[in-house]
């Protein structure tokens, strides 16, 4: 099906652009025309979009879906005193009870939180040790049945032993191997982070690496934690460990950096590393505030598995910015949303997160009338002060709605909340 969208606002943050009284022309799951001026074609569904704001849909950046079903969950007691206690106490005791019901289950919660906050992909990050083997078509599964696009890997890890962590890296060599012509999954190579991973099970994942040609994705000192066990028991810290491997380059993602040394963010910033920014989880988890001002232009914007919420994500990391020296400005938070959708064109090779002709037709639908003026030169103050998920009306992912007039489509919410809660 072709989708001819009518009157609608073309918005882009990074640069940003605005262009009212316009038309957007789907066919294929492809832009294939915008403008003020195109018509369409015979067959089209027609959408009169009456001046809404239409944008490339958003992306998550760094998430984590197998924590979804997480919410309302009791905290220990006594709570926690570091950040290795939250990890002890909490995720890894969550991780490790999951089996492969509960993964697809938390896949299909965590997605239609994301839809319903307009976004078309996420790039995740998953552990499930007690259920390895296939856990990633779990995720994929819920993925595809809600209609969205993803970029997915295993956290491969030694915490659990020699043997998990084999079979972890097996599950990203086989799930990228499977997906690399699939039209809306990809794969990445996951690693958890440098204090819980060997030498050994780091040579792996940089051979998995090297053979695949895909990046790592993993932790990269969250906390001080990771450089201190890192050293202790692997004799160097955790940069040094990843450059040694040639882990360090364009395709890599790594998350948080709340703990790296200027000569450290020099380094990869050279190496043209991704970074992953998550402004809410380091605040939650009390590890910090990140020098995302330092990091370059290649951060993407990442919610670490609170939800699926990704402009909430972008207010907070505005506000929480404009304490740093210098503060952070609506445009490298509008910079770190289109970055997200670059590092999935480049895995997807095609275009992703733009309205140019051409792309792929992932688009959020806003329902956004604001009492001032929408103009290219204010575009980002409404970005900071006006935009939220309160606004999504519908989102589209290669062409199709998935999410309309705020119902989903190709899925029974009554259904997802009947088995998730069960």
């Amino acid at each position: 099906m072709s989708l001819f969208f009518e009157n609608a606002t073309l918005v882009e943050l990074s640069p940003p652009a605005v262009r009212s009284g316009c038309h957007l022309r789907c066919e294929g799951g492809l832009i294939a025309a915008a403008g003020p001026d195109i018509k369409p074609a015979e067959g089209d569904e027609v959408v009169d979009m009456r001046g809404r704001v239409l944008i490339p849909g958003l992306v998550v950046g760094h998430h984590h879906l197998y924590s979804a079903l997480a919410r309302g969950m009791p905290f220990p007691s006594p709570g926690p005193r570091s950040f290795l206690e939250t990890l002890q106490m909490v995720w890894w005791r969550l991780d490790r009870a999951l089996d492969p019901e509960s993964v697809y289950c938390s896949g299909l919660a965590g997605c239609a939180d994301a839809l319903r906050c307009g976004v078309t992909s996420i790039v995740d990050h998953h552990a499930s040790p007690g259920c390895v083997e296939g856990s990633l078509d779990g995720i994929a599964q819920a993925m595809d049945e809600l209609g969205m696009r993803g970029l997915l890997c295993y956290e491969v890890s030694d915490r659990d032993g020699p043997h998990v962590a084999a079979l972890g890296l097996e599950e990203n060599r086989r799930f990228f191997s499977e997906h690399v012509d699939h039209p809306t999954l990809r794969g990445m190579i996951g690693a958890h982070a440098s204090f819980t991973i060997g030498d050994a099970t780091l040579d792996a994942i940089a051979d998995l690496c090297a053979e695949t040609g895909a990046g790592v994705h993993m932790h990269l000192l969250e906390d001080a934690a990771d450089r201190d066990i890192s050293e202790e028991k692997h004799g160097a810290d955790p940069v040094t460990r990843l450059r040694e491997r040639g882990l360090l380059g364009p395709r890599a993602l790594l998350a948080h950096g709340v703990h790296l040394e200027p000569e450290e963010l020099d380094l990869l910033i050279h190496a043209g590393v991704c970074f992953a920014h998550n402004a809410r989880s380091n605040m939650n988890n009390r590890v910090g505030s990140a020098p995302v001002g330092r990091m370059g232009d290649r951060v993407v914007l990442g919610t670490d598995g609170i939800d699926g919420d990704i402009l909430a994500e972008a207010r907070t990391a505005m506000f929480r910015g404009r304490e740093h020296d210098p503060p952070l400005d609506g445009a490298r938070v509008a910079n770190m949303l289109r970055r997200s959708a670059d590092l999935l064109s480049d895995y997807f090779d095609m275009q992703i997160g733009t309205l140019a002709v051409g792309a792929a037709a992932d688009l959020t639908l806003l329902d956004y009338d604001p009492p001032t003026p929408l103009t290219r030169e204010n575009l980002l103050g409404h970005l900071g002060f006006g935009w939220g998920a309160h606004l999504v009306r519908s989102v589209v992912v290669a062409g199709r709605f998935v999410y309309r007039d705020r119902q989903i489509l190709l899925a029974d919410p009554a259904r997802i909340a009947v088995r998730t809660r069960a």
